[in-house]
This record gives structure tokens, sequence and C-alpha cells, in this order.
């Protein structure tokens, strides 16, 4: 009887084997999806209206994401958190399914590829972990949750956006968080981190209007964490909706839009635990990455790290 095969060093080593998001496995046929975690990359940037490149973003996430395989959820152990002393994601089973099948210039056609594939994930029990791509696929992301609804949305940015259209154009990244607000299965809807200066008054005041409650990131740094945890609506199922210009582009500068004096990681850190402990999380997204104006993966490897972190918050508050 031969002896078993050794473990191959592409399990251990990021600079070899295939960079699935945390070495994963790969399961593109999403009807054979069988995990609690379903990782699904958007390499979509024709809502961008500055600077393209997030279509290279969840191929770059997935790239960083590989130094930290031999800790994530591809080791049925976990990680253990050195500042909570606990163990999370034991036993938490993660896949990769690929990216969405993007169809050149054709807008209706890929955000209905986007809600369908999402919508399919949901549909095998998983969790799904977004990657984009430009933040005009968060509307299709949301339209995927219809049947979990009501749906609260917790919203992590520099910016509000809520345009309602750009030279008639509905659908773009400065309109996501509008056009999810006006699906009627969203009730509460939460913005976290707003500050750029281009921030239109008329916006602000119409996402008021709606209910929206709005936390600049002045609010945030003088009240606390705690407290705009405390000033939050009550949450039920939650999407959440990352845009990583929410950073500081000190720590985050990979982005398309770099908007000065950002969250701080361990603030957003915080805000994303609060969040999953008062609500059920049930998707969420990251978007914005731009690896072409990235400096040396950092961009990348600071969203991976916030993947994994929020990913152990959500299931920690599930008992897991």
């Amino acid at each position: 009887m031969m002896d078993a095969p050794a473990p191959r060093y592409a399990a251990y080593m990021p600079s070899a084997g295939i960079a699935s998001f945390l070495r994963s496995p790969i399961c593109e046929d999403f009807a054979q999806v069988e995990a609690d975690v379903a990782v699904l990359g958007i390499p979509y940037d024709c809502g961008v209206g500055y600077r393209p490149g997030t279509r290279f973003g969840p191929r770059e996430i997935r790239n960083q994401s590989t130094r930290y395989a031999a800790w994530g959820t591809g080791n049925a152990a976990g990680y253990w958190d050195v500042n909570r002393k606990q163990r999370f994601l034991k036993d938490v089973s993660m896949v990769d399914c690929g990216d969405v099948d993007i169809t050149y210039f054709d807008i209706d056609a890929n955000m209905a590829k986007i809600t369908a594939s999402v919508g399919a994930l949901l549909a095998r029990g998983a969790l799904p972990v977004i990657l984009g791509g430009d933040h005009s696929v968060t509307f299709p992301n949301v339209r995927a949750f219809e049947a979990l609804g009501p749906i609260d949305i917790v919203h992590i940015d520099a910016h509000m956006d809520w345009r309602d259209e750009i030279a008639g154009v509905r659908y773009t990244n400065a309109s996501p968080l509008r056009r999810a607000k006006e699906l009627p299965f969203v009730r509460h809807m939460v913005q976290l981190g707003i500050r750029d200066v281009r921030t239109r008054e008329s916006d602000y005041e119409d996402a008021l209007s709606q209910g929206v409650r709005i936390f600049t990131r002045e609010d945030i740094r003088e009240q606390g964490v705690n407290a705009v945890l405390e000033a939050m609506p009550e949450l039920g199922n939650v999407f959440v909706t990352i845009d990583i210009d929410g950073f500081d582009p000190s720590i985050a500068p990979g982005t398309g839009s770099p908007t000065v004096d950002g969250l701080l990681y361990h603030e957003a850190r915080a805000l994303l635990q609060g969040v999953a402990a008062r609500g059920r999380v049930v998707g969420f997204d990251l978007v914005e990455v731009n690896p072409f104006i990235d400096v040396e993966g950092q961009t990348s490897l600071l969203a991976t790290t916030l993947i994994l972190e929020f990913l152990g918050a959500i299931f920690a508050a599930r008992g897991r």
C-alpha cells in the first residue's frame, strides 16, 4: 500500500498554487455549492466615471488573500485572534465560486446576471461574500435578497452614492444606494464615514427625508464607535456594503476616488463587529479596490483582512 501523499506546498506558500480566496475550494457550478460562505467576484467597472480598473479588484484581492491561507477558512481550525484571545471561523466552510460572466458594455444584462448569480448562492443557503468591481454592483447584489426581506443596509463609504442620474445614466457607482433604497423590501439604511466635499446638499436632504441615518466621519470621531452603534435603528437581516474609499487613503490608496481623512482600520472593524452583533448579516460586498493605483497590494491586503475578520464576527454572532 502506498503512503498518503504529503501536503502540497501550495497550501502554505502564497507564491504557489491557484489563488482562490483564502485557498478555498473552487466551485463554479452554483447548483453544487455546499458551504457556509460563497465568495463571488464581479469584475465590472462600467459604472466608473473617473479612474477605471476595479474590474481587476476581485483577482488581486484573491491573490493577496493567499497570504492568510494557512490560517484562514481553508483550515477547519479557523484563526485565533490575539486581541480577543478567541478562535473564529472554526469549522466554517467556504468555497470560491469564481466570477460573474460579464458581458461587454451591456448594463442591463450585467445587472441581471449579478442578481441571478447572488440569488443562486442564497438558494444554496450560503452567505455571499461579493468582491467588486465598482460600487454600481451593489444595487443588483441587494436586489437578489428580496426573498429574505425586509432587508436593512449598512453602508461604509466616503460618499453617499445618492445621485439619481448622471447624464441620464441611473446605474453608476454614484447611485447604488439610492437605487437600493427604492426597492420595496429595503427597510433601514445607515451610512457610515461620509465626508467628501463633493457631497451635495440636495442628496443629503433627500436621503434624510427617506429615513436614511447618516453618520459622517466627524460623527464617528467625535461620538465614538459605540455611541454610533447605539444610535443606529434596530437591525434585522442586514446587507453590508463596504466601499474601500471609506478608509483613509494612507492605508487604502488603491481606489479610484480616494478622499482624505477617512476611517482607520480599527474603527471600521469595530463598526462591522457591532453591526454583526446587532443584526443578522446575510451577505456583504466590498467594492472599489483598484489594483492599478494601489501600492504593492496594500489595499487588497487590507480588504482581505477586513473580510476575514468581518466573517469571524458574523459567525461568532451566530454562535459558531
